[in-house]
């Protein structure tokens, strides 16, 4: 049985992915880095990534793609549907930080940021807008901000967590409590606080 010509090979794949994860790692760093820069990191020939994608234009957008499905992906294991909110938004957290240098090469430069797919999904009123205003019902969230800018400062402050890991300003097992506590300073709603 001959495989399908349209398809391809897991070796392929494999080579296509480890060239959009080089050319993230790169990106964040350098946004001007070369494609033979990145084809280095990615340990392979110029020629090779070339292959795949033939232009600069066609492996920016690759990893665009790429970023967002992993960020979707992150969104969807932390399960914020279950439990309650706040429970919930830690797991989102959580989940987003690991993810974290996505959250930066989407929103680190402008020209990434405004890419037709980034700003569709930044302004989609999706399942962590539904998180939010899950929390603020039940009054355990913010409910006089509204919720696209909780979600906007959680996307800030990942970005900054991230940042400051990669800077070494935060230890990478510092990162996680000090961002859910920013986090919980921000958007939760603390009793004591509220009725002072």
């Amino acid at each position: 049985m001959q495989s399908d010509p349209d398809v391809p090979s897991p070796a392929r794949r494999r080579t296509r992915q480890t060239i959009i994860e080089a050319a993230i790692a790169v990106w964040i760093r350098d946004r001007d880095a070369t494609l033979s820069e990145i084809a280095d990191r990615a340990e392979t020939h110029r020629a090779t990534l070339h292959r795949h994608f033939p232009g600069r234009a066609d492996l920016l957008v690759a990893a665009i793609r790429h970023s967002i499905g992993e960020i979707v992906s992150a969104t969807e294991a932390a399960a914020i549907t279950q439990g309650p909110p706040l429970d919930a938004l830690n797991r989102l957290v959580a989940a987003y930080l690991a993810v974290g240098d996505r959250v930066r090469f989407l929103f680190e430069d402008h020209a990434v940021a405004n890419h037709p797919a980034v700003a569709e999904f930044a302004a989609a009123d999706g399942p962590v807008i539904e998180l939010i205003r899950r929390g603020q019902a039940d009054g355990t969230i913010d409910p006089t901000a509204p919720s696209a800018w909780i979600e906007r400062s959680i996307w800030a402050l990942v970005y900054a967590a991230s940042e400051a890991v990669d800077d070494g300003t935060l230890a990478a097992h510092e990162a996680l409590p000090v961002l859910l506590r920013t986090v919980s300073d921000g958007v939760v709603r603390h009793p004591r606080r509220d009725s002072s």
